[in-house]
């Protein structure tokens, strides 16, 4: 399967989903296999134009639940006063801090020995790509639809799609986020002792 990303190629919060949108309808060709791309402003509001109402839910559920992370976690975009704003003019682009992985993406997760645990958080969004990735057999899960990694910054999700991921779902979602930051800070601390 074509496997490629959009966005920073240093984020850190990185999401995976199974299905690309039609890039090449928007590009003239899908990216090159294994590559990532970072976005310029207005490309969310061209594929969401090419790609429908699907992948428009996509790019609001992820500036949603970024801008609903409390003000002082790292991990939050600082500087726009809306998911919207967000949204339109940093999502998915160089200095965006947000990556979205589609096919069966190689999981890049940093471990104690290599690097240590800080501000990155890998979000699978759904349990059966989860299963076709072949990491929801090493997760715990909280319940049907949440997962999270013993070792690693890993939480696995519903779709991002209003219904799947709703505003309550949302707030699961960003309270598992919260649990990693603070064990990543807790590892980073550990690290420099």
């Amino acid at each position: 399967m074509h496997s490629f990303s959009l966005g920073s190629p240093n984020a850190s919060i990185i999401v995976y989903v199974e299905k690309a949108p039609p890039l090449d309808k928007l590009w003239g060709d899908m990216p090159l296999n294994g590559s990532n791309t970072p976005l310029s402003s207005e490309e969310i509001k061209a594929i969401g134009e090419v790609g429908g109402n699907g992948w428009r839910k996509v790019f609001n559920v992820y500036a949603k639940l970024l801008h609903a992370l409390p003000e002082n976690s790292p991990l939050r975009p600082k500087g726009f006063e809306t998911w919207q704003a967000y949204r339109d003019n940093e999502l998915l682009q160089v200095s965006s801090n947000t990556r979205l992985c589609f096919g069966h993406h190689h999981l890049q997760l940093p471990t104690k020995n290599h690097q240590p645990f800080e501000h990155q958080i890998h979000l699978i969004a759904g349990k059966t790509h989860a299963n076709q990735l072949g990491i929801a057999t090493e997760c715990v899960w909280l319940d049907h639809e949440f997962a999270k990694h013993p070792t690693m910054p890993l939480i696995v999700c519903p779709y991002f799609d209003y219904r799947q991921l709703s505003n309550n779902k949302i707030d699961v979602l960003i309270g598992l986020m919260q649990s990693l930051e603070h064990q990543q800070h807790d590892n980073f601390i550990n690290h420099l002792e």
